[in-house]
């Protein structure tokens, strides 16, 4: 029958409590019960401070001599990587050891080709993990388009607006996912750089000593003392591992050297998280009694439940006496894994807080890695040996030296002058000149000389240490592309480093987001600049996890800014997103509150706003000009009507009645013209009385109307201003 695995909250409950009987049916399963016991063991050890407390003295002598001789076998596979590590250390920090080859005090100068290159990395890496207050971002899983809530019926459910407008209601509002993201990221960015205050600096230290030793270790774990999280610097030297084991995660032991001073030892005694012991004095103590105590902390498996199999837990033991003073479990509730069947446990995940840092990967297999140290000792050395060679000689050449003929005697020994010192002999010049016969040393040798520059260029390729690199080459006349050709090639052996350093860093930041799941308070502040803000223990519960805000693929500021040069070439290409272009700009040159500074809104176009007003102008003027054009035609109207009235007079009263009726007709015209209709451009003529009126009896025929200035006189009224037909 096949069994089923699964996780602790599922099978058992934290209280202990067995499984029920089914009614008719009997519980014939003392393997169940068993089982069940060493679950519950397990359980409780999760949060006890001090599992030793629980074990009688002869299994805690057990326990601490196998911690000690354990760590004596591991130490033993790692002989040969720790003095490549001793040697490549001194040629870093410029130690050299005394000589009396080719004569006491010969030169003996260490060239700094491990020391520059050592300082290139760190000087390129740290600014590439350290952005500013931007250390980490959160990750988002999946569409962010939010989750509607649902109406009973099972379709979506809505409400009105106070406009009377329905709108859906969301059981998660689109965009919850990238704000949840960003809370985590400015949270985690904070608690790196303001609450864990070693933080940036031991970051600083692991980048300087990572191309080096080649490999680096950071520990994570809650701090219940200062109540944060930590992570601090391990020294590879100090974190000792068996050297062919597959992983740090598959070792079987991972034990690191602590110190602790008589003051701190006691704390924890009073604190009772450690057992209390006579230690005696420290080893090397020469009489300080405030000398520090070693101590081992081993990362190991124990079967202290004694089911047969072994659970990982954390030992403390003091190094010289092999006293055990502190136990604890290093695993939870969710990695205990139990088999439904028998009710024992099958596999318990262990929590891992360590997370190793690589420069190269070991060729070799071994866990640690290779750095700069291992890998240019042999180019260093015979740097040095060839360098010293060229500056003997040069002081051979240099200072001189030779023989003297029997014949010149000075009784005095050895001739030595000072500066701008002359001496007196007994003897003629000749005899002088004949009788001394200096040593012809050659100097410095020329192929030396080249062969040294060979080497120094070896070490550089190696190295990764390029013109372009270190800023001395003229990039501003080159070409963005040209430019990014010459950084690429020059960071390939660098781009590499740098994936496997922005890998470890994501992995460090896991665990600390896991930290932050099981021990952040409900509610959180942070800062960011002069804001607060609030995160929640449920944002990381709901959370898809963390990565650095590092690019691997951007690994120095001239490659950036000619990535932002080249981009700017499209920022007004229609097809391409100039805001976002713009925004990616000031990133590259490391300005900060750049949301401050581009404008979401795109100003109005000056050209457009000229033209617009232009267009209003020429408009107002036409609409003065057409009413300046409607009072002229009006008064030139009103005279023809009076001299009309004057000639009807004159002519007699039988027309009077039609010159009524005409002049009835212009009035309308008239006041027709003083409202001009919107976007007239020219005025309209009057009618003529022919169209619309029968002819007077006894005129032949109607005088022209005067029209305004610049108009011809509509069709039908001929003739001038003020002129009649006869």
């Amino acid at each position: 029958m096949a069994t089923d695995i699964f996780n602790t909250p599922a099978a058992m409950p934290q209280g202990g409590a067995l499984p029920q009987q089914e009614e008719g049916k009997d519980i014939a399963a003392p393997a169940i019960n068993s089982g069940a016991r060493d679950h519950q063991t397990l359980i409780d050890y999760i949060d006890h401070p001090n599992i030793a407390q629980e074990l009688d003295d002869t299994e805690l002598g057990k326990i601490g001599q196998a911690v000690v001789r354990e760590r004596e076998i591991d130490l033993s596979t790692r002989t040969d990587w720790e003095e490549r590590s001793r040697v490549a250390m001194d040629l870093a920090m410029q130690i050299t050891q005394p000589k009396t080859f080719p004569w006491p005090g010969a030169s003996n100068i260490v060239y700094p080709l491990m020391t520059v290159a050592a300082m290139q990395f760190g000087a390129r890496a740290y600014p590439s993990i350290v952005q500013g207050r931007n250390i980490v971002k959160g990750v988002v899983v999946g569409p962010d388009n939010g989750i509607p809530q649902m109406a009973p019926d099972g379709s979506p459910a809505v409400q009105m607006t106070p406009q009377g407008q329905p709108q859906p209601m969301w059981a998660q509002p689109p965009g919850s996912k990238g704000a949840r993201a960003k809370r985590i990221g400015e949270h985690m960015s904070w608690q790196l750089l303001d609450e864990m205050k070693e933080w940036p600096t031991e970051t600083d230290k692991l980048l300087h000593i990572l191309p080096i030793v080649g490999c680096a270790f950071r520990k994570s774990f809650f701090d219940p003392q200062f109540g944060c999280n930590s992570s601090v610097l391990v020294h590879a030297q100090n974190l000792i591992i068996n050297y062919w084991a597959k992983s740090i995660e598959r070792a079987m032991r991972v034990s690191e050297d602590l110190k602790f001073y008589p003051r701190e030892i006691e704390e924890q005694i009073r604190a009772e998280l450690f057992l209390e012991h006579d230690f005696g004095m420290a080893d090397g103590a020469n009489g300080d009694d405030d000398a520090p105590h070693d101590f081992i902390e081993q990362h190991r498996f124990l079967d202290l439940d004694d089911d047969g199999y072994s659970e990982p837990y954390v030992v403390t033991v003091h190094k010289s006496t092999s006293k055990v003073v502190r136990i604890v479990a290093r695993y939870d509730a969710d990695g205990v894994r139990i088999n439904r069947g028998t009710g024992k446990v099958v596999k318990v995940d262990p929590i891992h807080y360590y997370t190793q840092y690589n420069f190269f990967p070991s060729l070799d297999g071994g866990i640690y890695g290779v750095g700069f140290g291992q890998v240019l000792t042999p180019i260093n050395k015979a740097v040095n040996t060839t360098l010293n060679m060229l500056v003997d000689a040069g002081a051979l050449q240099n200072t001189g030296g030779g023989f003297i003929g029997r014949g010149l005697s000075m009784h005095a020994g050895s001739v030595k002058f000072k500066l701008a010192e002359w001496k007196t002999v007994n003897v003629p010049g000749q005899t002088l000149r004949d009788s001394i016969v200096p040593m012809q040393w050659p100097g410095p040798s020329a192929v030396l000389f080249s062969l040294l520059g060979t080497m120094i260029e070896a070490g550089k390729e190696i190295a990764s240490i390029k013109d372009v690199l270190a800023g001395e080459t003229n990039a501003g006349t080159m070409q963005p592309t040209t430019l990014l050709a010459l950084i690429e090639q020059g960071l390939k052996v660098f781009t590499a480093i740098y994936k496997r350093v922005h890998d470890s860093a994501k992995s460090e930041f896991d665990k600390l987001y896991a930290l932050n799941r099981k021990y952040l308070e409900n509610q959180q502040r942070y800062q960011v600049g002069d804001e607060w803000k609030v995160v929640t223990k449920e944002d990381y519960a709901k959370g898809a996890g963390v990565k650095p805000v590092s690019d691997p693929s951007m690994v120095s500021d001239m490659q950036r800014m000619a990535v932002a040069q080249f981009l700017q070439s499209y920022q007004n290409d229609e097809m391409c997103n100039g805001l976002e272009i713009r925004n990616r700009i000031f990133e590259a040159a490391r300005i900060e509150g750049v949301d401050k500074i581009l404008r979401t809104e795109m100003p109005p176009n000056p050209q457009l706003i000229a033209e617009t007003a232009k267009m209003e102008l020429e408009g107002h003027e036409a609409q003065s000009r057409i009413a300046t054009e409607t009072a002229k035609q009006a008064n030139l109207w009103a005279d023809t009507i009076k001299k009309l009235a004057e000639a009807d007079k004159t002519n007699g009263e039988q027309p009077l009645e039609w010159t009524a009726q005409y002049i009835d007709l212009l009035r309308s015209h008239m006041e027709s013209l003083m409202e001009p209709e919107e976007g007239r451009q020219t005025v309209p003529p009057a009618p003529h009385p022919d169209e619309v009126m029968p002819p007077m009896p006894g005129r032949q025929s109607l005088p022209a109307f005067p029209e305004p200035e610049g108009q011809q006189a509509p069709p039908g009224m001929g003739g001038q201003p003020g002129q009649f037909a006869q």
